[in-house]
């Protein structure tokens, strides 16, 4: 068997990990990350996950520090991530793009939303 030139096979990889469930869209311009522009290879979108200590990761946070179920002062923000090729390096990439506000839940309190979540 020859041997796999290096992208062929980084893109077969990334193929083969990348989420079955996710909605698959591909920009067609550059994206702008530090250090410069780079060209998308793979990109979707999906929720961002908040973590907690105690709970693991969740997919929304809570917008004030008094924690309210059953307000609407919880939030969840959906990201396009993306995979760039960087040089020789692929690198993976997110950007918020949407703000969902929902009731709190009765469970336990989620995470407060951090700053910069949010423009």
């Amino acid at each position: 068997m020859g041997r796999v030139p290096g992208a062929a096979l980084a893109v077969a990889t990334l193929l083969a990990v990348a989420p079955a469930h996710a909605d698959h869209t591909f920009p067609r311009g550059p994206i702008v990350v530090p250090g410069g522009v780079a060209t998308p290879g793979y990109c979707w979108s999906e929720v961002k996950l908040f973590d907690t200590l105690r709970y693991g990761p969740v997919d929304f946070c809570r917008k004030n520090l008094a924690y309210r179920p059953g307000r609407l002062e919880c939030a969840q923000v959906g990201e396009n991530v993306c995979w760039v090729l960087l040089g020789a390096q692929w690198t993976l990439t997110r950007t918020p793009m949407s703000q969902y506000v929902i009731p709190c839940p009765d469970g336990p309190a989620p995470p407060v939303c951090p700053r910069m979540t949010f423009r």
